[in-house]
């Protein structure tokens, strides 16, 4: 599966919220606006969180890559969030340790194997310093995408 199918300018938000709840309702609710999942998306990525966190400290800032199951999902999509102000979520995979979060991989996937082979995507994505560093310097929505894009396309072709 190729990022390019599932993001897209109208699914990226430059945020100001106060909490995970906020960041939740804003990017979630998009998404079911826009069709992409079920009413039931918004409590089911709030209670996954509970109890599976996926913050992710990496050498610039933290990374969040919220997703739940796909029964609540009716057509495949990523939304981004960057965050002008870092919100706290829990570690994944680290019990009680809080990562102040500045960039938001929000995942709407329907297919194991997609969730898969995107979140490997995402992974050597911010693990990539300069997109770190470029991503977060981003203006416009289409800045964005196209930064993602970018560098998808370079991490792709060097682990060839």
């Amino acid at each position: 599966m190729e990022l390019k199918n599932v993001i897209s300018e109208k699914l990226v938000f430059f945020l100001d919220v106060r909490d995970t709840d906020e960041l939740f309702e804003t990017m979630a609710t998009s998404l079911q606006e826009k069709g992409l999942v079920k009413s039931s998306y918004l409590q089911a990525i709030k209670q996954r969180e509970k109890e599976f966190p996926t913050g992710l400290a990496t050498e610039q800032f933290g990374v969040a890559l919220p997703h739940t199951d796909a029964e609540h999902v009716n057509e495949e999509a990523i939304s981004i969030g960057i965050l002008r102000q870092p919100v706290t979520f829990q570690h994944m995979g680290m019990g009680v340790q809080d990562v102040e979060v500045k960039l938001v991989f929000m995942l709407a996937l329907q297919k194991p194997e997609n969730q898969l082979e995107v979140l490997q995507t995402v992974m050597s994505l911010i693990q990539n310093k300069a997109f770190m560093e470029a991503v977060t310097k981003c203006t416009s929505e289409k800045e964005v995408i196209d930064t993602v894009l970018n560098f998808t396309e370079v991490s792709v072709s060097n682990n060839k």
